[in-house]
């Protein structure tokens, strides 16, 4: 990309309003590639460097509907707006901390569409379905052995007790769109479930071996379980999805593995795991910070930052770079929406952190800032470029 004046009169037209979204890609590019290759800001290419983020300042009140007026008799306001100028023009990620008390904004239709929130339901191995959104503090079932018990919204605990027997009784946890939920097995291991996602697992576990099958996303954190009379020897757990096989012996990881996504990611936050895809490729055993990514034809591991790959786990959404469809993917599993789009979109691409408890339309004002538009209507988002 070049630099220079092109760059600067781009600036001066996006100050403007003026500016077409082709260049405006281009001027969140070039910020990028500056964050990249660590470029030092020159004030005689660019213009200067505090004037730039004033000015910046004051346009994205206005790209984002702020009604407020920021002036020095709020100093701790403009600090934190000047901030967020400097964070999306000089850094290349827009990390907007939207906790932040708002004044004089005005609500907008849209945003009925709240975000998602603790529900599941849990299917027994007799058929029966629990329906566990408002459950707290509630005894599920009963089974010889063991107890199910909400132990606070959004919680679900199996607990052996001293008469456990060999049996094994198969039960389904399913999150729906727009929800999420936490299990605790009857080994120790906790299981956080993303929407659109279900676990199947033993009530309780016997034999040689903890396997479960996942459909969507999880983040596990496993108990180490010895075999019964050995001193040394850990019962393996096996997590399957339609793709691959990952064992564990304690370790904490997360499971991207929506039908709807292009690879199958299984990142390792901590411990050690050994991945085995199915259709003939070798097993690859990840260290902490990898990340395993199962593509049709390819399975490769790579270095990455588990920030991104587990903030949903936090309560956050994390993109580093990433594309714009896959975002939307994600809003549509966790708002519970249909997103649809009008014209093609490109590669559009976008780095951040917003919070998941934001409702869609704060959202939705932050993605615009890469230049495509959003028009809601109930819960159907249209994509336009």
């Amino acid at each position: 990309m070049k630099k220079g004046k092109s760059i600067r009169d781009i600036i001066k037209k996006y100050l403007k309003g003026k500016t077409t979204k082709d260049e405006e890609r281009q001027l969140f590019s070039f910020y990028r590639f500056m964050e990249r290759r660590q470029v030092d800001w020159d004030d005689t290419e660019h213009g200067n460097k505090a004037d730039v983020e004033n000015n910046i300042l004051e346009k994205i009140n206005d790209r984002i509907g702020e009604s407020r007026q920021v002036s020095k008799r709020s100093p701790s306001l403009f600090k934190w707006w000047k901030a967020v100028a400097a964070i999306i023009f000089l850094c290349g990620t827009i990390y907007f901390l939207l906790d932040r008390e708002r004044v004089g904004t005005e609500s907008k239709p849209e945003m009925a569409i709240r975000p998602g929130s603790d529900k599941a339901y849990l299917q027994l191995a007799d058929g029966r379905i629990v329906y566990l959104d408002s459950s707290a503090n509630e005894d599920i079932s009963s089974i010889s052995g063991l107890t199910v018990h909400m132990v606070e919204k959004g919680e679900l605990v199996y607990t052996e007790t001293d008469n456990a027997n060999n049996k094994e009784e198969m039960n389904t946890i399913t999150v729906p769109k727009g929800g999420q939920f936490k299990v605790t097995l009857a080994d120790g291991t906790s299981v956080w479930l993303n929407a659109s996602s279900s676990l199947t697992y033993p009530a309780r576990f016997s034999g040689r071996e903890r396997r479960v099958k996942l459909t969507g996303e999880a983040y596990f954190d496993v108990s180490k379980r010895r075999q019964e009379g050995s001193a040394s020897e850990s019962i393996p757990f096996i997590v399957e999805t339609d793709k691959q096989l990952v064992e564990v012996l304690g370790t904490v990881f997360n499971i991207n593995a929506y039908a709807d996504e292009s690879a199958v990611r299984t990142t390792l936050v901590s411990g050690s795991v050994k991945v085995t895809p199915a259709g003939g490729h070798s097993p690859k055993i990840l260290k902490p910070g990898q990340q395993s990514i199962l593509a049709k034809g390819t399975f490769d591991v790579e270095q990455v930052h588990t920030e991104q790959p587990v903030a949903w786990r936090h309560g956050d959404f994390t993109f580093d770079e990433m594309p714009l469809e896959e975002i939307m993917r994600q809003l549509a599993r966790w708002y519970d929406i249909e997103v649809t789009y009008q014209g093609e979109v490109g590669k559009v691409e976008f780095g951040g952190s917003i919070s998941r408890s934001k409702n869609i339309r704060e959202v939705l004002d932050v993605l615009e800032l890469t230049g495509v538009q959003f028009t809601v209507k109930g819960r159907r988002i249209m994509v336009t470029p």
